[in-house]
């Protein structure tokens, strides 16, 4: 029998667009917010606006040229003589471990939220940027966060030693940056970007030190503003509308496509040959089938994840149900097993 083949244009949603829908209203969560901010094209786009470094390069050529995939994600500690965590966490696979580890006994252990390097070209060697992201969902935790910021920056730079730089190599440091993106700060400090760095002051004397020499580290805080407010700056507008909590998640992926570039959809060439074989039409029958379970078994497990993680946080019991879908006593099964107590 003769098969004639067609070529068909599929489209799915990259997974950018994917993980909006699952965050949905839930963006601003720690998890689901860590889960947003490591696409490259997100990161491309802080990275461009937040570091002079990367501020001449469009966001495409710094997803391409100067970021990898070594992106770490909780893992990584923050204080010395504290364990990292074990696997790097990847894929699908990123929040359901993290959550598979918050009763562990390296519970008390800081991490950094996500870190990566991120690469200048044009260099003989790769001169490597050591960029920390942060998410703060508290705007007043108690200490200027600044100061945290130079603790981690200070941090990234001492553990260089033995591995970035031996001996009395001080020269090969690495220049690090602690980034900190606030979603919901006080009123009077919404929408704006305040940078923190190191400078020579000459008090006396001719200068004779390049700024490569100490301009060694630096603190960027990012205060995000209303979704449906215009900023002066594109990133603002950019990271307001991806983690607003009013906007649905199609006028998120619109906005991002349309306004940003990002792509949401994904299209690609299938070569398909005539469906006169009925096994072959079951076969595909069977792939759509579990293609569809498998998107519901992802929305239970993050749904699950959340719940989860608003008993952790002891939001009562009302906002969890509305949240996640859950009946009252599921959610006192899952509370149960977590060893925890539902608030109400």
């Amino acid at each position: 029998m003769h098969h004639s083949a067609e070529v068909r244009i599929i489209v799915r949603q990259t997974n950018l667009a994917q993980t909006i829908d699952l965050a949905a209203d839930r963006a601003r969560y720690d998890e689901c917010a860590k889960k947003l901010l490591t696409y490259k094209a997100i990161i491309a786009w802080i990275l461009k606006s937040c570091t002079k470094e990367f501020s001449q390069y469009s966001v495409k050529f710094i997803c391409d040229k100067c970021l990898k995939d070594d992106i770490e994600i909780s893992k990584h500690a923050v204080h010395q003589d504290q364990l990292n965590r074990d696997e790097k966490l990847t894929g699908d696979e990123r929040i359901e471990s993290l959550n598979s580890e918050a009763n562990a006994i390296k519970d008390q252990t800081v991490y950094y939220d996500i870190r990566f390097k991120a690469y200048l070209p044009g260099n003989r060697e790769p001169v490597q940027l050591i960029i920390n992201l942060e998410i703060q969902l508290n705007d007043t935790p108690g200490y200027p966060l600044v100061t945290r910021g130079f603790y981690y920056c200070a941090r990234m730079i001492s553990e260089q030693y033995g591995t970035v730089f031996t001996e009395e190599h001080y020269e090969n440091i690495q220049k690090v940056y602690s980034i900190w993106i606030c979603p919901d700060p006080a009123k009077k400090r919404r929408n704006g970007i305040f940078k923190y760095h190191t400078v020579q002051e000459t008090i006396l004397g001719k200068s004779y030190e390049n700024s490569e020499s100490y301009d060694l580290m630096e603190v960027v805080i990012v205060n995000l503003g209303d979704a449906d407010k215009e900023s002066e700056l594109e990133i603002l507008d950019l990271l307001n509308v991806l983690f607003s909590t009013s906007a649905t998640p199609e006028e998120k992926k619109k906005r991002l496509q349309e306004d940003f570039d990002i792509a949401m959809t994904e299209e690609f060439e299938s070569e398909v040959k005539d469906m006169c074989n009925l096994s072959k039409a079951l076969v595909d029958q069977g792939i759509e089938q579990g293609i569809e379970q498998g998107i519901e078994q992802g929305v239970e497990k993050q749904k699950m994840s959340l719940a989860q993680m608003m008993i952790e946080e002891k939001e009562p019991v009302d906002r969890i149900a509305k949240y996640t879908g859950y009946a009252v006593d599921k959610l006192k099964e899952i509370a149960a097993a977590m060893g925890k107590t539902l608030m109400l």
